[in-house]
């Protein structure tokens, strides 16, 4: 009988199994690597003038009928505001003087009680205030009611 060789021989380097799994975790890392080279996470311009700072509802929004609409404004501006072709009345206007914050909320005895539904405009007509004239402007967005 002959000796039986006990030398075991040695693994194999690659194996389907490793070569698999290194093609799989591969992609993987190319994968996670794209997708956070595609994200992009800067803020949606919206093309409006300088003087307009934050508006309110954001446009294209879905709101209730008595949402309150808002503009801020460079604080060197004053403005007007109309919902819908309509004029808010300044004595109808809140306003924060330390945001340059113009508000309308909709309500009874008030020029606008409630906004229709479907699709709404807001306008703000801009002007500087200490010198009337200098920069006029003006800015539109429309948002949804239900």
């Amino acid at each position: 009988m002959g000796a039986v060789s006990t030398t075991a021989r040695p693994p194999r380097l690659f194996t389907v199994r490793r070569v698999v799994s290194a093609v799989l975790l591969t992609v993987a890392f190319v994968g996670m690597v794209a997708a956070f080279m595609m994200h992009d996470d800067t803020a949606n311009p919206r093309l409006r003038p300088r003087a307009v700072g934050t508006v309110s509802p954001e446009p294209d929004s879905l709101q209730l009928r008595q949402t309150e609409i808002f503009v801020e404004l460079d604080p060197l501006y004053s403005a007007t505001l109309a919902i819908n072709g309509t004029t808010v009345p300044d004595d109808q206007l809140d306003v924060i003087k330390g945001l340059n914050r113009y508000s309308f909320t909709p309500g009874k005895g008030k020029e606008i009680d409630e906004l229709p539904p479907g699709r709404n405009c807001a306008v703000v007509t801009f002007d500087q205030a200490a010198s009337p004239g200098a920069d006029p402007g003006s800015f539109r967005w429309c948002f949804n009611v239900s």
